[in-house]
């Protein structure tokens, strides 16, 4: 394997309607795009004419599950799911799910499959999700693979190779190549989250975060890797105080956490890491200002969204950055205002 560097549930009358036309949006935004450097064959190109083959019906019309996307990350809603399982096989599309559930936490199975192409869906437990998508002719197939917890991987392949990225959010993963990332899998994102877009709400997160950069007021790295120092301190006070703090800190601690390397902690550090970390999980829908708190000190992040900021937006950033802790970005080409454009590399 070649590891890439980074360059940088129906819902009454007229929901069919709604859904059509907004899957018609979805596929005409998404072609003529190009994967591994190469331009996608012409069969393997979404069009209007096509748009029933990325239409998950069941997602939007069984109401059997609801997904949410929870920093950055897709899950189920475990109090909002049913049972069973559903099928269909007309007009050259075959779609099934299946939906289990052990102690109410529920997991699920999905495929859809046309002449063309082939998606799968798996979740297990709620949270760790695994997202395929293959082109049948040319054996072109994308990989989203998602742990409960960790860092998420985007793997590429062909028949002569295999490439991958990592990120912490799927945010991460749709920046290092959106045209790419959407063409697998944006049409099917936007249905499992009823309607909502990945690349707009990522638009307004820019935004937010600029905003988050400005105000401040977030703890620094020293100061957070301080306190998860002071979770193997010798007393129980002490360890006690500093897992209140990281909690009270909230969501911008979490960058940091995630990039600790486990052989430097103890044991009882690494649990309540893993704690702190659940506990700061959500069961409410991402919005735009709850990414930015998230990111804003995701050094990762600021990078690969470089190339959407002004040369005044990348001096905010840079110093709200240094504050931080952490390096400046990496030079930065800043020929225009491009905050809410949709832009991206091709991977390579």
């Amino acid at each position: 394997m070649r590891s890439m560097e980074p360059e940088r549930v129906g819902e009454g009358e007229g929901s069919g309607m709604r859904w059509s036309f907004l899957l018609a949006v979805i596929g005409l935004s998404i072609t003529d795009v190009e994967s591994f450097a190469q331009r996608q064959p012409a069969d393997e190109r979404l069009s209007p004419t096509r748009v029933g083959f990325c239409n998950p019906r069941f997602f939007s019309h069984t109401g059997m599950v609801r997904f949410q996307l929870i920093q950055g990350r897709l899950s189920l809603n475990c109090p909002q799911h049913r049972k069973g399982t559903q099928s269909r096989d007309e007009s050259g599309i075959s779609e099934s799910i299946t939906v289990t559930s052990e102690r109410g936490i529920p997991s699920l199975h999905y495929v859809l499959q046309t002449a063309e192409r082939q998606i799968k869906l798996n979740v297990q437990h709620a949270g760790q999700v695994r997202l395929e998508s293959r082109f049948l002719k040319s054996g072109k197939r994308a990989i989203i693979q998602q742990p409960s917890l960790g860092m998420i991987r985007w793997s590429l392949s062909d028949e002569a190779q295999v490439d991958h990225r990592d990120g912490a959010t799927l945010l991460h993963l749709r920046e290092y190549d959106p045209e790419v990332f959407d063409l697998h899998f944006g049409a099917l994102i936007a249905c499992l989250l009823r309607g909502k877009s990945l690349s707009i709400l990522m638009d307004e997160t820019s935004l937010a975060m600029v905003e988050q950069a400005r105000r401040g007021g977030t703890p620094a790295i020293a100061e957070i890797k301080d306190m998860v120092e002071s979770l193997a301190a010798s007393t129980v006070l002490q360890r006690s105080y500093a897992h209140r703090q990281l909690l009270d800190w909230g969501t911008p601690v979490i960058p940091v956490l995630l990039a600790l390397s486990n052989d430097d902690l103890s044991a009882e550090q690494k649990a309540r890491i893993r704690d702190i970390q659940n506990r700061l999980k959500t069961f409410v829908d991402d919005t735009p200002a709850s990414l930015a708190k998230l990111l804003v000190n995701d050094r990762s992040y600021w990078e690969v969204t470089a190339h959407r900021f002004n040369e005044g937006q990348v001096m905010l950033v840079n110093r709200h950055l240094v504050q931080f802790g952490a390096a400046p970005l990496s030079a930065v080409s800043t020929g225009g205002h491009r905050v809410a454009a949709r832009t991206g590399n091709s991977l390579k």
